[in-house]
C-alpha cells in the first residue's frame, strides 16, 4: 500500500470512531428576548423636519438578552425574532462559552408567495367550491409555475391555470414550509466543548428607523414668556416590534458610511387567471347601485344667531343632536416627571426616555422630551438691505418677526435641544390659535434661540440711495410703525469685500459679522436713518 493510501486509511478510521453526535450541526433556538435595549439615530442628511414611515434614514443599534441551551460540539444557534433591518455583519454575541465561525441572515420568511414558490413541483391538493352548490371537490396536482404572472399547475385533466374555472379555490398544503421561517432569523455556528446553559447578549445594527423632535410654544398672556413643551417621534419601519425596550436617542451630526442593504427581490406570486381575467372567463360581481345626493331642505336646519344678530353657525333641529354630552368629573392627574438630563457621547447628545416603551413595528410613537414654563422672550422686527445698490429705484423689503431668547437656565432653559419643529400657539378670545411653525436646528447650551413667526404687514421700510459718487453711495432709510405698540427693529447692512459704513447718523454695531442697525420704534412713529457705504 501507498504512504498516500495508508494515510487515507487512517483517517477514515478515526472519523469512524468519533461519535455521531459530535460530527452533526444540531440546531438549537435561543430564546425570546428577556431585555431589549435600543439606540435609535436620526437619519444623518436630515436636520429636523417630518420623517416618512415608509421611507426612514435612520438607524438603531439594537441588545437582546436571551437564553441558550448549548450542546457540546458544533451547533447552529437561531435567533428567531430579530428586526427586519439587521445587517448581520454588525452582530455581535457575548456569553457564548465558544466562538462564533460564521453568521447567517435567513431571509427566507414564511408567506404565501414564499410557500407557493417552495412546494414547486410538488403534488399538492386543490380545493374548489361549487358556488351553486356549496359542495367542495378536491383536485390533487403538481405546481409547475408560480410568478407574478399567476399559477400553473398540472392535474390529472391536464394543464391549467388556478382561478380560470370562475370556481373558488384554495390549496392545502402537506409540506412544503422546510426552512421558511415566520420571523426574520439570525443564525450562527458556534462551538461548545461542553453542553451548557448560557445567557448570552446580542448586539446588532437595524435599518429602517429614525426620530425626530417636535415642539410646542404657548405665548402666555403676557407676551413676553412662553411655555415649551417638546416630544420625540420614534418611528419604526420594520416588521418586528421592540416590546418594552428601554429606548434611546442620539442627537448630532453622525458620520456614517453608505450601508448597502439585502433586499428579496423574488417576485410576489399573485393567484390570478393566467395570463389575465376575461369578463367571460370571470363572473362580475354585483355592482353597488349609484346613490343620489339628498337634495337640500331649508326645514331640516335652523340658525344658531347671537343678540347682535351675526349667524354663527347652521345645525340640525335635531334638539338630541344639539345638546352637548356632560363633561365628567376628573382628577386632577399628578404631573409626569421631568425627563433625565442628556449624556455627553462623544460630541454627540444621549436622550434617555424615563420609562421602557414599546417600539413598535410600522408605528410612530411619541415621548416627553422637556417640558419648561415661563421661558422669557423677545419679539424682534427684522430685515436685511443691501448696501451698494447700483440699480434705480427704491427696495420695500419684506420685515420678518422673530421670537428671541437664550438657552440658559437663566431663561428656564439650559439643556440641549434637538434639531425639530415648533407650534407658536397663542390664545385670542378664549380659543388657542396658531401663528407659526418655524425649524429650530440644533442647539446647545447657552446658545441662542431664534424662531422665525411670520411677515408683519403692518411694519415697513424703504430704502433708497440719494446720490453715488465713485465708490461711495450715500443711503435713506425710513423705516414705520403701524403696529398699536412700540417695536424693536433690527436693520441688518450685510457688507462685503472692501465695503464699509461711515457717516452714519444713528449708532450701529457688528453682530454675527454683520453690520446692524438697533431701532426703537413707539406705535405710529416713522424714522429715517442715513448712512454712506465705501468700497475701498
Amino acid at each position: 500500500m501507498s504512504g498516500f493510501g495508508w494515510l487515507a486509511g487512517c483517517f477514515l478510521m478515526m472519523t469512524s470512531l468519533l461519535p455521531a453526535k459530535a460530527q452533526q450541526v444540531q440546531q438549537v433556538t435561543a430564546s425570546e428576548p428577556s431585555d431589549i435595549s435600543v439606540t435609535i439615530y436620526r437619519a444623518p442628511y436630515r436636520n429636523g423636519g417630518s420623517i416618512s414611515l415608509s421611507a426612514l434614514g435612520g438607524f438603531a443599534v439594537v441588545t437582546e438578552t436571551r437564553t441558550v441551551r448549548i450542546p457540546a460540539g458544533r451547533s447552529s444557534l437561531r435567533f428567531v425574532g430579530v428586526v427586519d433591518g439587521i445587517l448581520p455583519e454588525s452582530a455581535i454575541i457575548s456569553g457564548l462559552p465558544g466562538s462564533v465561525i460564521e453568521k447567517n441572515r435567513d431571509a427566507a420568511l414564511l408567506s404565501p408567495s414564499s410557500l407557493m414558490r417552495a412546494v414547486r413541483g410538488k403534488v399538492v391538493t386543490l380545493k374548489r367550491t361549487d358556488p351553486r352548490t356549496g359542495k367542495p371537490a378536491l383536485v390533487t396536482g403538481e405546481i409547475i409555475s408560480a410568478s407574478d404572472q399567476g399559477v400553473v399547475f398540472q392535474t390529472a385533466a391536464g394543464t391549467e391555470s388556478l382561478r380560470c374555472t370562475g370556481l373558488p379555490e384554495t390549496f392545502r398544503y402537506t409540506s412544503g414550509a422546510e426552512g421558511l421561517s415566520a420571523r426574520p432569523t439570525l443564525s450562527v455556528m458556534t462551538r461548545s466543548a461542553r453542553p451548557i446553559i448560557a445567557t448570552v447578549t446580542l448586539t446588532y445594527i437595524a435599518e429602517g428607523f429614525d426620530w425626530s423632535a417636535n415642539y410646542t410654544a404657548h405665548i402666555n398672556p403676557d407676551g413676553k414668556t412662553m411655555d415649551i413643551g417638546g416630544w420625540i417621534t420614534l418611528a419604526n419601519g420594520n416588521g418586528m416590534s421592540l416590546p418594552n425596550a428601554r429606548t434611546q436617542i442620539v442627537a448630532g451630526g453622525l458620520n456614517r458610511a453608505y450601508v448597502q442593504r439585502f433586499y428579496n427581490n423574488q417576485p410576489q406570486v399573485v393567484a390570478r387567471c393566467w395570463p389575465s381575467q376575461r369578463t367571460h372567463q370571470i363572473p362580475r360581481k354585483a355592482e353597488r347601485p349609484y346613490e343620489l345626493v339628498r337634495p337640500y331642505f331649508p326645514d331640516d336646519f335652523e340658525r344658531m344667531e347671537e343678540s347682535d344678530g351675526m349667524v354663527m353657525t347652521a345645525q340640525r333641529r335635531n334638539k338630541s343632536d344639539m345638546m352637548p354630552p356632560p363633561s365628567p368629573v376628573m382628577a386632577m392627574a399628578a404631573p409626569a416627571p421631568p425627563p433625565p438630563p442628556p449624556e455627553q457621547l462623544g460630541d454627540l447628545k444621549l436622550y434617555r426616555v424615563p420609562q421602557r416603551t414599546t417600539v413598535a413595528g410600522m408605528q410612530l410613537k411619541q415621548t416627553r422630551l422637556v417640558e419648561q414654563q415661563g421661558v422669557p422672550f423677545e419679539r424682534i422686527h427684522t430685515t436685511a438691505i443691501s448696501a451698494m445698490n447700483y440699480g434705480s429705484g427704491t427696495e420695500q423689503p419684506a420685515i420678518s418677526v422673530i421670537l428671541r431668547t437664550k438657552n440658559t437656565k437663566a431663561n428656564n432653559l439650559g439643556l440641549p435641544l434637538p434639531a425639530g419643529a415648533f407650534v407658536i400657539e397663542q390664545d385670542h378670545f378664549n380659543r388657542t390659535m396658531r401663528i407659526a411653525e418655524p425649524l429650530l436646528r440644533d442647539t446647545a447650551e447657552d446658545e441662542k434661540i431664534e424662531l422665525f413667526s411670520g411677515l408683519s404687514p403692518d411694519v415697513t421700510i424703504t430704502r433708497r440711495t440719494v446720490r453715488r459718487e465713485g465708490n461711495k453711495h450715500w443711503v435713506e432709510v425710513e423705516i414705520a410703525n403701524a403696529r398699536p405698540d412700540a417695536i424693536t427693529f433690527e436693520l441688518k447692512v450685510p457688507t462685503y469685500g472692501f465695503q464699509k459704513i461711515v457717516e452714519a447718523s444713528a449708532q450701529w454695531e457688528k453682530r454675527d459679522g454683520v453690520p446692524l442697525f438697533l431701532v426703537q420704534l413707539a406705535s405710529g412713529a416713522s424714522v429715517t436713518l442715513r448712512f454712506a457705504v465705501v468700497s475701498e
